[in-house]
């Protein structure tokens, strides 16, 4: 009861603070809430994929913190303009969280350049642009608030005087710049930095005149895939986000067999490795790689103060992306599997 109790508090005095976004484990499956720059960065010339994550439903049963995103991004003029493209993407996200229905649902269109640096192909920086909406809404009447206590207990037929809105709607736009090498046939890089909520927006669900502006985030992030006679790969990967107040760092690798004898396939990667959330949680994940598809799971082990109310239980993440692996005839040929 005590645990239910300080998540409601917690909560109600979230609506006063500038909140922070979302995230993902599994960041590296997620390149569009990463950084716009990365839209249409692939191997291919279309990709598909979603990310779905659940955490805290040991203390917060029957109500859920869960984020659910789908995302579609094409290449454009692939292998022309001396190996320049051009990206579109579109990704449709929606977050809930808590007893009182905190929902979000963001909508964002995406575009991105990719300027090759060398005369093969390999080495391109990118620059993104995002741009669309966010929607976020509320259940007032799962609400608890400190006047609507008495000796009896609660009652929330009694009012609580915080003319509270059920919804909002407000412009959102994002910004970044990206690197990425082919060093050799199994082995590439990707590092860069993304933006996001650079028009502060007002995000508060009181009264119009009040203010909650939400921070900017930004994200660095980097990537790479190393493999060895492409038997042997390792995908290591971190990204550090600020917002705000908030800080975020996530890091690790995963170790992945290729089950193919055909130097020149990418075959089936099999990965497993393990990644951390500075300060807060250890993320055992496994996966795999083919031609056109990933896919990964994994699991927040918590490791922090909050450890003991939910026993080490922390959040289910599920990753999956269909690549269109369709190879340009003016495009250097690879046989990389891409984390």
């Amino acid at each position: 009861m005590k645990i239910f109790t300080s998540i409601v508090l917690v909560f109600i005095l979230s609506l006063n603070a500038k909140s922070q976004d979302w995230h993902f484990s599994q960041f590296y499956y997620a390149p569009l809430a990463q950084d716009p720059a990365l839209t249409g960065n692939m191997s291919g010339t279309a990709r598909v994929g979603a990310n779905y994550r659940s955490q805290w439903a040991s203390i917060t049963a029957p109500s859920v913190y869960s984020t659910f995103d789908v995302f579609a991004d094409f290449q454009l003029m692939r292998g022309r303009f001396r190996g320049n493209s051009l990206g579109l993407g579109l990704i449709m996200l929606n977050d809930v969280a808590g007893d009182a229905n905190l929902s979000t649902m963001h909508v964002q269109g995406s575009i991105a350049y990719h300027q090759s640096l060398d005369g093969t192909n390999n080495y391109h920086i990118s620059f993104g642009l995002q741009g669309g909406f966010t929607q976020k809404g509320i259940d007032p009447s799962k609400l608890f608030f400190g006047n609507q206590f008495r000796d009896n207990g609660f009652n929330n037929n009694i009012y609580s005087g915080e003319n509270l809105i059920n919804t909002t709607i407000y412009a959102d736009i994002g910004m970044g710049v990206a690197f990425s090498g082919q060093l050799n046939k199994y082995s590439q890089i990707s590092f860069g930095l993304g933006a996001f909520h650079l028009n502060k927006p007002n995000e508060s669900l009181k009264e119009k005149l009040q203010i909650n502006q939400l921070y900017t985030k930004k994200v660095a992030h980097a990537s790479a895939t190393f493999g060895f006679n492409n038997k042997v790969y390792v995908f290591p990967a971190a990204s550090y986000e600020y917002q705000g107040p908030s800080k975020e760092f996530v890091g690790g690798a995963a170790f992945g067999l290729n089950f193919t004898e055909n130097k020149r396939k990418v075959g089936t990667v099999i990965y497993i490795g393990a990644f951390a959330r500075y300060n807060e949680s250890v993320i055992p994940t496994i996966g795999m790689i083919t031609k056109s598809l990933k896919a990964g799971v994994s699991y927040d082990i918590t490791t922090s103060t909050l450890a003991r109310p939910t026993n080490g239980q922390g959040g289910f993440e599920l990753a999956i992306i269909y690549n269109n692996l369709v190879q340009s005839k003016k495009m250097r040929k690879t046989y990389c599997p891409k984390f």
